[in-house]
């Protein structure tokens, strides 16, 4: 079977596995977080708000069916203003005459990057965000209304992170990317593979990081539903401190790890984490 033949089989196998995240409706705490960016931000009239949002969440459902999409959640700011260290990272990134970069990994439609903009006044040229779906990033612009470069000067890269640095697509995301990043946002990422992915994702973003600052670091959350073999997916603190001694010993770098759990029942687990260069 052809890659085109299974692309529209692997979207209508996720549609129909989550299709109970497909919301009718816009939660108010995701849609007051949101407003104030596509009003003051996008220019977007108070009345248009909600049904410029079911118009791009219907379009990105249509590009692939992430469960994010569907529940709304790509809008969801909550998950990182809550973030201490988001909160510590965006200080770093408003203090003056910071030039220091970001990189959303997992950016989606690149909200994250439009609130450090719009609400937090950092320069947009010093912001970058990546995604496996290319159209994602083509709909963040029609969402927020900033394709212009007067509008914004963020950098977006498609691009695969588990794909090897010859091919074309994981060639671009270095081009753009390596050397040139002093904080990884990776935000509901690592959840997305097993522990070999996610060691292979690890290495490339240490790639990415700019090698002389000390200060270099990448953070975000990890989580979901304990469903059978949940570990291999959410690692606990020992996993994730084994896994960064591994991405150590392969890069000829060393890293230091933290990681809190944020909610722990029957039902889901999630964490937050953050990963700091510890010079030697």
């Amino acid at each position: 079977m052809s890659p085109s033949q299974k692309i529209p089989e692997q979207i209508a196998a996720a549609a129909k596995a989550n299709a109970a995240t497909y919301l009718a409706t816009i939660p108010p705490g995701i849609r007051d977080l949101a407003r104030s960016i596509l009003e003051e931000y996008s220019g977007i009239a108070p009345e248009d708000v909600d049904a410029h949002i079911y118009y791009i969440r219907d379009k990105a459902w249509a590009i692939f069916p992430y469960g994010c999409v569907g529940s709304f959640s790509f809008l969801n700011l909550q998950p990182t203003t809550q973030d201490a260290r988001f909160q510590s990272v965006a200080a770093r990134l408003q203090a003056p005459g910071s030039a220091e970069t970001f990189l959303d990994v997992g950016c989606c439609l690149g909200t994250v990057i439009r609130h450090l903009v719009a609400d937090l006044g950092v320069s947009s040229d010093r912001l970058y965000g990546t995604d496996l779906q290319p159209h994602f990033l083509d709909l963040g612009y029609e969402l927020f209304r900033d394709r212009d470069p007067g509008k914004s000067r963020a950098t977006f890269v498609a691009g695969d992170m588990l794909r090897d640095g010859n091919d074309n697509d994981a060639g671009g995301l270095d081009h753009q990317l390596a050397g040139k990043i002093d904080v990884i946002y990776a935000a509901f990422f690592f959840h997305l593979f097993e522990r070999g992915d996610q060691l292979r994702a690890a290495k490339r973003m240490v790639k990415f990081l700019r090698p002389r600052n000390p200060d270099a670091m990448i953070f975000g959350q990890n989580g979901g539903p304990r469903i059978p073999g949940w570990e291999k997916y959410v690692l606990d603190e020992e996993a994730w401190r084994d896994l960064w001694d591994e991405v150590g010993e392969a890069t000829g770098t060393a890293w230091r790890t933290e990681m809190e759990t944020t909610e722990d029942s029957k039902e889901r687990i999630m964490v937050r984490f953050g990963v700091y260069r510890v010079v030697v």
